[in-house]
């Protein structure tokens, strides 16, 4: 019986002891837990519907799914003084570090967007 492919699911190579399905919301969420842990990046902007668009899924990731491979596009904000080039190239390590970490898959592509200048009191 053939596996049916399912949207926003990447499946990992079949073992002896069976198969490893990872939801793209879980690649979504590393990405996006290594994009807070960044120093000097923060969340980004979001609108109400965007907000509403985008459900359980972490604000500011989109996920690009192949078969062996993923990309993320990743939009951020970040602190005064902070070299843009630098945090970026820094969130890019992060992410493509923790991904093949935890799920063995290689990351082809972290796109950074960076949305504002977080001037105000906040996270």
């Amino acid at each position: 019986m053939a596996r049916q492919e399912t949207p926003g699911v990447v499946a990992m190579a079949p073992t002896q002891e069976g198969e490893v399905i990872i939801q793209e919301a879980v690649l979504a969420e590393i990405a996006h837990s290594e994009a807070m842990r960044t120093p000097g990046l923060v969340a980004p902007r979001e609108g109400f519907v965007a907000g509403m668009l985008r459900g359980k899924r972490p604000r500011g990731v989109q996920v690009e799914l192949s078969p062996h491979e993923v990309a993320f596009h990743l939009t951020v904000g970040v602190r005064p003084g902070v070299r843009i080039p630098e945090a970026a190239n820094e969130l890019r390590r992060r992410v493509a570090a923790a991904v093949a970490a935890k799920t063995g898959y290689a990351v082809r592509a972290v796109n950074v967007l960076v949305d504002h200048v977080a001037f105000g009191k906040g996270p």
